[in-house]
């Protein structure tokens, strides 16, 4: 139960859109998003008072969605399959979003946080690292492995034969 006038209250009022954003590229559906927004805000609630710089929030929440869904993957990994498309692709995105979402979707859970934290949450690779909980060279090498698969999977197409 929070108290009236909590800043925890306030940070997830003026937050809450960016990080269900966030959320969604992680895990490339809507309600799971929501499902891991609430979970990791759960958690940091419950720590919130050892978090010593109020500034400091948005990367634990961050921190803990990344972990929740790495550790909930690989005590799954499987894919459900369906033959229809979800209704709305997500919070905010527009139809040219929704070739990057299929890429993302596709990247493993690792590569995609990667990619959400680097360049929509715009933090430099040491962060990055650091909020995965992982060396600065793991973090480089999935950001590599991820950028490569996108630009493959979002490039053109290109022409078979020029002399054609």
């Amino acid at each position: 139960m929070t108290m009236k006038g909590d800043p925890f209250d306030a940070f997830v009022g003026a937050r809450y859109q960016a990080l269900l954003r966030a959320a969604f590229l992680i895990t490339g559906d809507l309600h799971d998003a929501r499902d891991l927004l609430h979970d990791a805000l759960a958690r940091v609630y419950v720590r919130r008072r050892s978090i010593r710089e109020e500034s400091a929030t948005e990367a634990y929440v961050r921190r803990t969605m990344v972990r929740t869904h790495v550790s909930r993957w690989r005590r799954t990994r499987r894919e459900v399959l369906t033959d229809r498309l979800p209704d709305v692709a997500g919070p905010e995105t527009t139809a040219g979003d929704e070739q990057l979402a299929t890429a993302l979707r596709a990247l493993p859970p690792r590569q995609r946080a990667a990619v959400v934290l680097r360049y929509w949450a715009d933090l430099p690779v040491s962060a990055v690292a650091e909020e995965m909980g992982c060396t600065l060279a793991t973090a480089k090498t999935h950001l590599g492995r991820a950028m490569t698969t996108l630009r493959r999977d979002l490039a053109p197409e290109r022409e078979v034969s020029r002399h054609g």
